[in-house]
């Protein structure tokens, strides 16, 4: 494969639309994470002897730390198979035009997409962008572009070189 990793530099995305991302999928995962839980205890409460104001009850008191676990493992998870189904783009990244690349250009693996999200989980991956680059990216190898720009850019490059190809014919 190709190294564009120059058109990747030139065409990533701000830290405001990585902002505006990270809005969007949380407040869109994490309605999913809610009716998640609510489907949970629904199940629960027909499948055992106790109601569904009961069981919302016990979940209401779970363990912080617990709770603070699961729903990480689950936006993480459902992170992961949106990235990976639309090869790189969550809510999100549609909204803002943006999408996932490698560093080299090309569509991220599985695994890169499984390393990318669950390192999300990490305390303060958030505040990482404070730096240059967030944990996310860093440890997956991955970085995110402006969609259009970058896919205009490769575009410009690869006509450029059918242009060399055909003058050495």
């Amino acid at each position: 494969m190709k190294n564009n990793s120059r058109i990747v530099d030139r065409n990533q995305a701000e830290k405001l639309l990585r902002f505006i991302n990270l809005i969007i999928d949380y407040i869109f995962i994490y309605i999913i994470v809610i009716a998640i839980y609510l489907l949970a205890i629904l199940i629960y409460s027909l499948l055992g002897s106790s109601s569904f104001v009961e069981n919302s009850a016990a979940l209401d008191n779970m363990n912080p730390l617990l709770d603070r676990l699961i729903t990480a493992g689950l936006y993480a998870l459902l992170m992961y198979f949106t990235e990976y189904i639309t090869k790189g783009r969550s809510l999100g990244k549609l909204i803002t035009g943006t999408m996932v690349v490698n560093e080299n250009g090309g569509l991220p693996t599985a695994n890169d997409f499984l390393k990318r999200n669950f390192s999300r989980i990490v305390p303060f991956d958030t505040l990482s962008f404070l730096g240059s680059r967030g944990w996310h990216d860093s440890w997956s190898d991955t970085k995110v572009v402006k969609r259009k720009a970058y896919l205009e850019a490769l575009e410009r490059e690869n006509s450029i070189e059918d242009i060399g190809r055909l003058s050495e014919l």
